[in-house]
């Protein structure tokens, strides 16, 4: 096992473009670590800084308390599984697995032991004598898995490697890798844009954005407390609903009242969160609501509820999706139990009522910082 500590990192490509843009990061020894963000947020360049797969264009990056800057890749001690597998077509499930330590002129009783000690742990004991096309899509990223495993290295990374399985499959795999890092113990980092995954995953979970490290944290914390709206809206299906309004005196509570000409939305904002916003009166402000913090009441107090248009039902079974619309056209996501009432249906008028222990309030922007939360950290040590 061993700490990765990325200091100050950075990437710039040719023409200026900034990928990465000064990270800090210190995973521990033996932590699950996602990486998770959209399309071109950095978080694959990153892992490929940490392997040595790209250059660094600023900072350091150290494992096991070495920085490896300008550390070849077969020297850092750590192993890799990629999205597309990349097992060898003409060997056998062994032969793939063993090859790497073959390289590395291991002897051959080491080998076999690794081998069948890494085939056990994934469940490969019947298929070693299998090439590659005659598994099935899980049983070669198994393959691959146990190929970095034989490695016994300091750390494991993983760049997206259940994106090309069935959804079902994922769901599998997911919950094997998980119980594969509680056995083995090694440091792991792991990229992915499945915020789903990211959460089921990870001991800490790092949300990048634009180069940057926007929130790492906890799957609670990231959830329960996003620092900022971008972190709000990624983390959490479906996401959660914004609405863009000020902040209000009225006698002695705040109010957030939408910004629209003809019945604007109001919701009390309740305690403690009234003490931050308290001191943003007169300023715009957004809402923010989880799905879940939405229920069809109609007999709901009028300061924490509002009237809406149902547009469309997507039932889920045991849940059901209500896309909704405020009277002045502002689109709202509900998601409701399907059994505890009757579900309303598409055309109906709603009265819909907001739990307030689940209520958010950001900054504008896309990058909005939380009212209810201090500034985000780039750097971040779990507990």
């Amino acid at each position: 096992m061993a700490q990765v500590v990325l200091r100050r990192v950075e990437k710039i490509y040719q023409g200026g473009v900034r990928a990465v843009k000064g990270i800090d990061l210190h995973i521990n020894d033996g932590q699950f670590v996602v990486l998770v963000g959209p399309s071109g947020c950095g978080k694959s360049t990153t892992l490929r800084m940490i392997a040595g797969l790209e250059d660094i264009s600023g900072g350091t990056i150290s494992i096991a308390g070495r920085v490896v800057n300008a550390v070849p890749p077969k020297d850092r001690d750590i192993a890799m599984v990629f999205q597309n597998y990349a097992l060898y077509p003409h060997m056998t499930v062994y032969q793939n697995m063993a090859f790497g330590l073959k390289l590395r002129k291991t002897p051959k009783a080491e080998i076999d032991r690794r081998v069948r000690e890494a085939s056990a742990i994934l469940g490969l004991d019947d298929y070693l004598h299998r090439k590659p096309k005659a598994l099935s899509g899980g049983q070669r990223q198994r393959v691959a898995v146990g190929r970095a495993i034989v490695r016994e290295p300091a750390c494991f990374l993983f760049d997206e490697p259940l994106s090309n399985l069935d959804a079902k499959l994922r769901v599998t795999m997911r919950s094997e890798l998980k119980a594969l890092h509680q056995r083995l113990k090694t440091t792991t980092v792991y990229v992915t844009h499945d915020q789903e995954e990211a959460m089921t995953l990870g001991d800490l979970v790092v949300v990048m954005a634009d180069g940057q490290i926007q929130q790492a944290g906890s799957p609670d914390q990231v959830f329960r407390t996003p620092v900022n709206r971008f972190v709000a809206g990624f983390v959490g299906t479906p996401p959660m609903n914004f609405l863009e309004g000020t902040l209000m005196t009225a006698g002695d509570a705040i109010v957030w009242r939408e910004q629209a000409d003809a019945d604007p939305v109001s919701i009390t904002v309740p305690e403690p969160l009234s003490t931050h916003a308290r001191k943003h009166a007169g300023q715009r402000a957004v809402l923010g609501i989880r799905p879940g913090a939405i229920a069809v009441t109609p007999d709901a107090p009028h300061d924490r509820s509002f009237q809406a248009r149902v547009l469309v039902v997507e039932p889920l079974g045991e849940m059901t999706d209500l896309k909704l619309s405020t009277p002045s056209g502002m689109p709202l996501t509900a998601r409701v139990s399907s059994t505890a009432a009757p579900v309303p249906t598409a055309g109906d008028t709603v009265r819909v009522s907001v739990d307030p222990a689940r209520v958010h309030l950001f900054e504008p922007g896309p990058f909005g910082r939380s009212l209810d939360a201090p500034a985000p950290a780039t750097a971040t040590e779990a507990a």
